[in-house]
């Protein structure tokens, strides 16, 4: 692996956080960030931000 394919840059740069552009589609597969090499972990990160973008929302709309 590369410098240009580790941590932020995966999968590239500006959507290592799991999130795409589209609002709502996230991303969690082998080619974002820890990669390939670690069975499980992007898609439990995923998981993560997903919950916590929806307690984000929850919140806002009560206000």
């Amino acid at each position: 692996m590369t410098p240009d394919q580790m941590f932020c840059f995966r999968p590239i740069p500006g959507y290592a956080d799991y999130q795409s552009p589209i609002q709502g589609l996230y991303l969690c597969g082998s080619g974002t960030h820890p990669g390939g090499g670690v069975m499980g972990v992007p898609g439990k990160n995923c998981a993560r931000v997903v919950v916590r973008d929806a307690r984000r929302s929850r919140l806002l709309r009560r206000d």
